[in-house]
């Protein structure tokens, strides 16, 4: 009886400590808080107001809905196409570290900037730790705010 309740304690205790289950699937809402780091751009000359342009942001994720989760670092890395009227396209990748020092990585784009707003989809890949193997995704909101870039997130992890 006692060998039996410090196995259920050990296992409860692993399962609590990484978060991820075998095989589960994790959908969550995250609010991302990213400040722009790098911006380089030109413009081409091709038209009026046409930029080309490359950034990094870096901010932390706080996971609102879903399996509770600490707040995990973000890092980013784009490139785009914008017009003096706000709009444009843009695309890049993501590498988010969790506190355990597990990671994975994120490949996202947006066809279409406009009104203040990056909306756009990525497809996760890559990862260590708990996360290695995943596949998933998310669809995100982005807010332009100057250096700011607030970020609303809804996405779905498979860990194998």
């Amino acid at each position: 009886m006692f060998t039996r309740s410090i196995m259920v304690a050990f296992i409860s205790s692993v399962v609590i400590s990484t978060g991820a289950i075998a095989g589960e699937v994790i959908k969550f809402k995250s609010q991302h808080y990213n400040v722009v780091t790098k911006w380089e751009s030109s413009e081409l000359g091709d038209e009026p107001g046409h930029i080309r342009g490359a950034f990094e942001l870096k901010g932390i994720g706080v996971r609102l809905a879903g399996p509770s989760e600490p707040p995990y670092k973000v890092d980013c890395w784009g490139v785009g196409d914008y017009w003096k009227d706000g709009t444009g396209s843009d695309r890049g990748y993501c590498k988010f570290t969790f506190t355990d020092g597990s990671y994975f990585y994120g490949e996202w784009s947006v066809s279409k900037v406009a009104n203040g707003h990056d909306v756009g989809t990525a497809t996760y890949y890559g990862g260590s730790g708990r996360f290695k193997g995943l596949k998933g995704g998310e669809k995100f909101d982005a807010t332009l705010m100057g250096d700011r870039s607030p970020t609303a997130v809804e996405g779905t992890i498979e860990l194998p």
